[in-house]
C-alpha cells in the first residue's frame, strides 16, 4: 500500500526533474528577460512620469510667462491709452482755451468797433445838428435881411414918386434875378433900376 502510494509522487518528482533538465535554462532565461522587461517598463514609466512632470512644469511656466506678458502688454496698453487720452484732453483744453481767448478778443474788437461807430454817429449827428442850426440861423438872418430890405424898399417907394414905368423896370429886374437862380435879391440893383425922383 505504501509502495503504491509513493510511486506516483516519485513519478511526479521525476517528471519535474526531467522538465527542469530540459526546460530549466529556457525558463531561467525567460524569467531573466521578463525581469529585464519589467525593469525597462518601470524605468520607462518613471521616465514618462518625469517627462510628464517636466511637461506640466514647462506648460505651467509657459502659461505663467504668457500671462505675465499679457499682463505687461495690457499694462503698457493701458498706460499708453491713458497717456493718449491725457494728451487728447490737454490738446482739447488748449484749443478750448484758445477759442475762448480768440472769442473774447473778437467780442472786444466788435465792442470797440461798435463804440467807435457810435461815437462817429454821435459826432456826425452833432455836426449835422450844428450845420442845420447854422443853416437855420443863416436862413433866419437872410429872411430878416430880406424883410428889412423889403421894408426899406417899401419905405423908399412910399416916399418917392415912382412912375409905373420905373416900377415895371424894378419888377422886371426882380424877375430876372429870380430866374437867374439867385437865392437873395440884390436890392441895390433894384433901387438902381428905379429912375431918380422927378424934380
Amino acid at each position: 500500500m505504501t509502495a503504491k502510494t509513493s510511486s506516483p509522487t516519485s513519478a511526479d518528482q521525476d517528471i519535474t526533474r526531467v522538465r527542469d533538465i530540459l526546460l530549466g535554462p529556457q525558463m531561467r532565461e525567460f524569467d531573466q528577460r521578463f525581469q529585464m522587461l519589467q525593469r525597462d517598463v518601470e524605468r520607462l514609466q518613471k521616465l514618462l512620469e518625469q517627462m510628464s512632470e517636466q511637461m506640466q512644469e514647462q506648460t505651467e511656466a509657459h502659461s505663467l510667462h504668457l500671462t505675465n506678458q499679457l499682463s505687461e502688454q495690457d499694462a503698457r496698453f493701458s498706460s499708453r491709452l491713458q497717456e493718449e487720452n491725457s494728451r487728447a484732453n490737454s490738446q482739447f483744453e488748449a484749443l478750448n482755451e484758445r477759442f475762448k481767448q480768440e472769442n473774447a478778443q473778437n467780442v472786444q474788437r466788435i465792442n470797440q468797433e461798435v463804440e467807435r461807430f457810435d461815437k462817429q454817429l454821435i459826432n456826425l449827428e452833432a455836426g449835422l445838428t450844428k450845420k442845420l442850426q447854422g443853416i437855420q440861423r443863416e436862413v433866419r438872418a437872410g429872411d430878416d435881411d430880406l424883410r428889412a430890405e423889403m421894408r426899406e424898399l417899401v419905405d423908399n417907394l412910399m416916399h418917392s414918386k415912382t412912375d409905373r414905368h420905373a416900377l415895371g423896370q424894378m419888377l422886371m429886374e426882380m424877375g430876372n434875378q429870380l430866374v437867374g437862380g439867385r437865392e437873395t435879391l440884390n436890392f441895390d440893383a433894384l433901387l438902381a433900376a428905379v429912375p431918380a425922383e422927378a424934380e
